[in-house]
């Protein structure tokens, strides 16, 4: 079976004789155990490639965005991104499950697992130290969850519920575990907003008493 590139590797094929003229940023959010939102950025150091469009850059090297879309995944939007010395695209993807996010990642670039169990989340994703990377200068993956990250693979940096791995310095997996939402603080407001309507119930009862008391007295 013939293997199909994804649109990241048909874009890094394409300029292995330009070093150092490509990132690849991915920025992934998990929203709950059922969905997650993605956005990839693909992009040409604009000092390598010069003033060019990205769709001239791509005629350049035989192609067009045409044939280099054609395999697109269908749940993915791409947007031109021109930004801090690179132009390109970006890749988004919304509100999929995690087992769609994995595959549609794979399709695009980068292939990530997400799945929740035993009460956690749990990511997986592959480094990049160790093969051809000669093509490019930056390549990071972040990743939030909706509690705190308690642990990952070495190399990453942690802040709260957000990991990061440089993945042109990661070389094999880069692993995550995080814990689902804190939901405390909701439950402690729930909890004083209650004792704040028990009180004024009573407060009320205890105001109505004396009239009540007067009533049967008279």
């Amino acid at each position: 079976m013939k293997k199909t590139l994804s649109v990241i590797g048909v874009m890094v094929a394409l300029v292995l004789s330009l070093t150092g003229c490509m990132k690849m940023d991915v920025d992934l959010v998990v929203e709950s155990p059922e969905k997650a939102s993605m956005d990839m950025v693909m992009a040409f150091d604009t000092k390598a490639v010069g003033d060019a469009s990205v769709a001239d850059l791509l005629k350049q090297m035989g192609t067009s965005e045409e044939k280099l879309f054609e395999n697109f995944p269908e749940d993915a939007q791409k947007s031109p991104y021109e930004k801090d010395g690179y132009k390109g695209y970006t890749f988004s993807v919304q509100d999929r499950s995690l087992t769609d996010m994995g595959d549609i990642s794979g399709e695009l670039g980068s292939k990530v697992n997400i799945d929740f169990t035993d009460g956690q989340y749990h990511f997986a994703g592959q480094g990049l130290s160790g093969g051809d990377t000669s093509t490019m200068n930056e390549s990071t993956m972040t990743v939030s969850f909706p509690g705190e990250v308690v642990s990952a693979s070495k190399g990453a940096t942690i802040e709260g519920n957000t990991v990061s791995f440089d993945m042109l310095k990661t070389q094999g997996a880069m692993t995550a575990v995080a814990n689902p939402k804190d939901n405390t603080t909701l439950y402690l407001s729930f909890g004083m907003g209650g004792l704040a309507l028990l009180g004024a119930i009573i407060g009320v009862s205890l105001m109505r008493r004396p009239e009540t008391d007067s009533q049967l007295h008279a």
